[in-house]
């Protein structure tokens, strides 16, 4: 009944849509059961209809400054969010790079970045007392508004 009603809501809450990322194939409940914490939209929906977010292939690998898709598609973003899910599944992405600890998780977090790689940011890989979403939501800010700063003081390109 659970995975009904929560299908039933997301098509409210999220009709289909071209912008629309894919639903799962399973309900809330079933993937509850399953170990995953279901997590519902706020704000994601709202970003891809303004244009603000593009979804796109997964992340193949990083070439000559370019993002290369699963597609074989080559994209320049300005910023590449590598949501992962609760796998952190970092090592084939950034294993050369030197940013992950013995564990495989990231050696900075929140609005630092590694020394090896500046411009790399992280959140979600760690769980504190206080939550894991109050605490990514926080880091979120403070990822934006760095990179808001960097992006201030570049050099604009012609």
């Amino acid at each position: 009944m659970v995975d009904r009603l929560g299908a039933l809501l997301a098509r409210f809450a999220a009709p289909t849509s071209p912008l629309r990322p894919p639903r799962p194939d399973k309900g809330l409940a079933t993937r509850q059961r399953e170990g995953a914490v279901p997590v519902q939209d706020v704000g994601l929906i709202a970003a891809l209809r303004a244009g603000k977010v593009e979804i796109v292939p997964a992340v193949e690998a990083f070439e000559d400054g370019e993002v290369v898709l699963t597609d074989g598609t080559r994209v320049t973003p300005d910023t590449v969010i590598a949501a992962t899910g609760y796998r952190r599944a970092l090592e084939p992405l950034l294993g050369d790079l030197d940013v992950l600890d013995g564990r495989g998780l990231p050696v900075a977090h929140g609005a630092r970045s590694p020394r090896e790689a500046p411009g790399l940011y992280f959140t979600g890989f760690r769980n504190p007392i206080s939550g894991m979403f109050r605490e990514m939501a926080k880091d979120a800010e403070r990822i934006a508004r760095r990179i808001a700063r960097a992006d201030h003081r570049a050099p604009r390109r012609s």
